[in-house]
């Protein structure tokens, strides 16, 4: 057990001093090593774990000196061996394959071929779930109370194993990150991967399992673009990429109109504006038709908790602590606004004009965001929906500005600094725009009208 903690605490030290943990790599690294290779028998397989944890977070942080390869070998040889299902090994493992992927880059795609089966084979797990009658004498099995998480529906009690959970989010978590490092070089695994994760977007047994399969949907798009245009495809053309956004965009879309979680839709909709983003042309209307609507089904799902939460403040029996939980149901809420206004930018860059007929549906949705009660992240963010607008739709944007300007003028007087000095963290063609000033400016010159007006 000391031994187990004094590995913990070491991994934390590497992980928080990085780089500067490079003095002491050549004194900790040897014995990081012969606690791997030696900690064998099943007393030491937490030992072990923790070892291989230490040596990828040691990794992580400064440059493997001649021992990348070293614990290569050794990993892949704990990889081929039995190991018993509740061995932590399997799980702590499956962490450092992909701490060590980031060490190394597109050095690590010779060991892709033994690390993916039982990556896939974790990933595909199915939950352990029984069921039994919520008054039944029969009592589902929690000798592991850890292991086992017990929740009343109706009449019914259901019992989840979330050991199996767990490892499937991690290795979905994995594989995410196995795309995102790799890019163009994770394109073999796709055919595999993409019908694997897009399911799980509707894996409502465990959240982080929702989250990662939401991740991996650009980076597997994002993969297979780069792998085209590279060259490097296996004789697939732009119509591969077609095919896979065709098969991950509706998706994502069915999952966001079902998803309970607000901070997941967050997740859903930045996914979308990054598939957006990749795509660009490949999409077709119908699909952008479903975006725009789906960003409707947002908004108003949005108002609709909103007056909800109104409703909670005025009860007799509210308190300090739901006090808490509404401020932070009301962040949560703006950060969906923050991404409707990313995703609606990433249309606006990549349709251009064409777009604006979509935008006017969403017009009613938007407008409210302007009002004296709003907050005002909700208020910046619509000046750079407005922005985005007069950015990338020209001389179309015009009939726009009677609308918007005096809203944007009068938003120069407003109490709030972030309002006032709306700083645009979404970087369009290497342009960034800082200052409300910028964006009137930008509007002067897409207009034409003469300065002496501003």
């Amino acid at each position: 057990m000391v031994q187990e903690g004094a590995l913990t605490a070491l991994a934390s030290v590497a992980d928080s001093s990085q780089e500067h943990f490079q003095k002491y790599y050549d004194v900790v690294m040897p014995y990081l090593k012969t606690i791997l290779v030696n900690a064998n028998d099943k007393t030491n397989r937490m030992l072990r774990a923790k070892s291989m944890e230490c040596i990828s977070l040691v990794g992580m942080a400064v440059e493997f000196k001649d021992d990348a390869k070293q614990v290569m070998d050794v990993v892949m040889s704990l990889q081929g061996s039995q190991l018993e299902t509740d061995d932590p090994t399997i799980s702590y493992m499956l962490q450092a394959w992909a701490r060590l992927c980031k060490c190394l880059g597109q050095d690590f795609l010779p060991y892709m071929n033994v690390v993916m089966p039982p990556l896939l084979h974790s990933a595909q797990l199915k939950p352990d779930v029984t069921i039994t009658s919520a008054d039944s004498d029969a009592d589902i099995d929690e000798s592991d109370d850890e292991s086992i998480e017990t929740i009343t529906l109706g009449d019914k009690r259901i019992g989840i194993k979330t050991s199996v959970l767990e490892e499937k989010a991690t290795a979905c978590n994995m594989l995410c990150c196995y795309a995102d490092e790799l890019k163009e070089g994770f394109f073999p695994w796709i055919d595999q991967v993409a019908p694997l994760l897009v399911p799980l977007l509707k894996f409502y047994f465990h959240e982080e399992v929702r989250k990662a399969a939401v991740s991996a949907m650009p980076e597997l798009l994002r993969s297979a673009k780069l792998a085209v245009e590279k060259g490097q495809s296996q004789g697939r053309n732009e119509s591969y990429v077609k095919q896979l956004s065709d098969y991950i965009i509706p998706s994502l879309v069915e999952a966001l109109q079902k998803e309970p979680e607000t901070e997941i839709c967050s997740n859903m909709l930045d996914a979308i504006k990054e598939c957006v983003q990749i795509c660009g042309p490949l999409l077709d209307g119908n699909q952008v038709r479903s975006i725009v609507e789906e960003l409707k089904q947002v908004m108003t799902a949005s108002a609709a908790r909103r007056n909800e939460r109104a409703e909670r403040v005025k009860a007799e029996d509210f308190d300090a602590e739901e006090g808490e939980m509404l401020k932070e149901e009301n962040e949560q809420e703006e950060e969906l606004f923050d991404q409707v206004g990313d995703c609606l930018g990433s249309l606006l860059k990549t349709f251009k004009a064409p777009f604006l007929p979509l935008f006017d549906e969403l017009l009613p949705y938007l407008m409210p965001m302007w009002g004296n009660d709003r907050t005002p992240e909700e208020k910046r963010i619509a000046i750079c929906i407005f922005d985005d607008v007069a950015e990338h739709c020209g001389d179309a944007a015009v009939k726009y500005y009677g609308t918007f300007l005096p809203a944007v003028l009068e938003a120069c007087n407003d109490t709030s600094t972030e309002v006032r000095q709306v700083r645009m963290i979404i970087c369009y063609g290497g342009y960034s725009y800082h200052y409300i000033g910028c964006i009137i400016l930008n509007i002067f010159v897409l207009v034409r009208l003469p300065y002496s007006l501003y």
